[in-house]
């Protein structure tokens, strides 16, 4: 049964990656809100609109220029969606829901929701009222420095979502007890090992079929951006409704450089045995 599995995802993935990359945004020659001249970006670097730059705090200076790169970078003329620094008050109803080996996964209830901004006719910009969602709060293991390694899964799950909508990044925060970093995310009810675990018998092959064909559509993406995941398992895929959204980059590396000091990257039980006796690298 599994290797039938594989096959049909190897299939889809041959599929999907014969198929050109179209990006979903347009190119922009002025910037929306001091009118001048530019390329492909919503607003220039000298404009700040939403006054968001200057809220950014979070005592990091890695993290600082992160959110204020992909703030200047936005694309999105009608309701552009930008990563926050979110402080960790804004959030209520705390709960531990998952534990790795680099990171805890707490569920949350987020007061203010996602940040999202529309254009007046006078050129300019209003945050939509506040609407509390529930997020999910990804705490970074001893990431008070915040190593480049921690920086790396949260430059690539944010390029991943602007470009190709996966799951919906919104922002980081601070743990103020542990002052540890925290990842804030769309909430997911599950991972699709749970998931193929209590539903496996109901299913129909269609089914099966439509979630391997979503992992498919999101390995060709990764791949379009230039990285290889290297750690993907059932329990890094995502059900959000009768969708999967594959997660979790932070082992994730350029395609070019996947050799980490001849190191052996993943899970142990989802490794494969050539690769533990060294016969492939």
């Amino acid at each position: 049964m599994l290797g039938i599995f594989f096959k049909i995802l190897n299939y889809f993935i041959q599929i999907y990656s014969s198929i050109p990359n179209v990006p979903f945004y347009s190119f922009c020659s002025y910037c929306s809100y001091c009118k001048k001249p530019f390329v492909r970006k919503l607003w220039c670097k000298k404009c700040d609109p939403f006054r968001l730059i200057e809220r950014v705090a979070s005592g990091n200076s890695n993290i600082d220029k992160f959110i204020k790169d992909t703030i200047y970078c936005a694309r999105n003329d009608d309701c552009p969606e930008l990563p926050e620094w979110i402080p960790f008050d804004r959030f209520i109803n705390i709960n531990l829901i998952g534990e790795g080996g680099f990171a805890k996964v707490y569920s949350a209830i987020w007061n203010d929701g996602e940040a999202k901004y529309f254009k007046l006719d006078d050129g300019n910009w209003k945050r939509r009222e506040p609407e509390p969602i529930k997020v999910a709060l990804k705490r970074l293991n001893d990431s008070q420095n915040m190593t480049s390694e921690y920086l790396n899964e949260l430059i690539i799950h944010w390029h991943f979502c602007e470009r190709y909508g996966g799951l919906q990044f919104y922002g980081m925060t601070k743990d103020p007890e542990t002052e540890e970093y925290m990842m804030v995310v769309q909430f997911a009810e599950g991972n699709l090992r749970n998931f193929l675990s209590n539903n496996f018998n109901n299913l129909l092959w269609k089914d099966k079929i439509r979630y391997l064909q979503g992992m498919a559509v999101d390995l060709k993406y990764l791949h379009k951006l230039g990285y290889c995941h290297q750690d993907l398992h059932s329990g890094n895929i995502l059900q959000i409704f009768d969708q999967s959204y594959i997660s979790d980059f932070g082992l994730s590396r350029p395609s070019d450089k996947q050799k980490l000091n001849n190191k052996l990257c993943g899970v142990l039980p989802y490794i494969a045995p050539e690769v533990l006796n060294g016969i492939l690298e």
